[in-house]
């Protein structure tokens, strides 16, 4: 579904040092990659590589047989669009405060013209279900949502245009444990319920391990370690990888366990 062929990408002029260099990635359909790595070392700049926001120096990104950065034509950038979407970190800062919950669901449905108003009425509804939030939910505006249901929002924004690849970039990194585990939790039937491809992007060893089927290590724009979950967690083999492993507290992994699976 998703292949990243020795991508590089820089921000800034062409003497400007690489953020990403040279990174090979691939997430199948219906699977989870975890890519995991501390702050500022690329993992936001190659989700927006991925996306289409950036375009890289070198390298490719392939969304089934569409090469991502060599798409021509509005109605061909329309419909890779729709293929892909993105969940940002921080939702309140992605939703417009002057929008319904509604309003800000149906919103791709209109840019992408699909159905008439009882259509899009509908769907709304059913994405509300989806995520388990109520369709009373549909009246309210942002600020009056707790970060675990404005993110379930978001995450019903980007169900809406039934992507095949879901990007996911620290998610659930502003929330609680408990808030946390529900999302991970959802993601996971969503999974298994609509087939979705998903890049999980975070820093938290802890969450990507009771979520991911692989996860990729990530240090200074480069992919040092890649492997099964079990795998990688049980038996790292590159030493930045341990040093991640040793940072994460036991108490930690235990109450995303528990949580995850209560």
């Amino acid at each position: 579904m998703l292949e990243i062929v020795k991508v590089s990408a820089r921000h800034g002029g062409p003497d400007a040092v690489p953020v990403i260099e040279d990174v090979s990635l691939s997430v199948a359909a219906g699977e989870i990659v975890g890519l995991v790595g501390e702050s500022g070392c690329g993992k936001t700049t190659l989700a927006r590589v991925v996306t289409g926001l950036h375009r890289p120096d070198a390298g490719a990104v392939r969304v089934g047989e569409v090469d991502v950065h060599r798409i021509r034509g509005r109605r061909a950038l329309r419909a890779h669009r729709r293929q892909v979407q993105m969940v940002f970190q921080e939702p309140s800062l992605t939703l417009s405060p002057r929008q319904t919950v509604r309003q800000a669901i149906e919103e791709p449905l209109r840019i992408h013209r699909l159905g008439d108003a009882r259509f899009r009425s509908a769907r709304v509804r059913e994405l509300l279900d989806l995520v388990g939030l109520n369709p009373a939910v549909g009246d309210c505006r942002p600020r009056q949502l707790s970060g675990g249901q404005q993110q379930r929002v978001a995450i019903a924004r980007a169900l809406a245009l039934e992507p095949r690849l879901l990007i996911c970039d620290e998610p659930v990194t502003a929330l609680d444990v408990s808030v946390q585990a529900k999302v991970l939790n959802l993601l996971c039937d969503l999974r298994e319920r609509l087939g979705l491809g998903c890049l999980f992007i975070t820093h938290d060893l802890a969450v990507v391990s009771q979520l991911a089927d692989r996860i990729a290590v990530m240090q200074d724009g480069r992919i040092v370690e890649e492997g099964r979950t079990d795998d990688l967690t049980t038996r790292p083999r590159h030493a930045y990888t341990r040093s991640l492993l040793a940072a994460v507290p036991t108490l930690e992994i235990r109450a995303v366990e528990d949580t995850v699976r209560s």
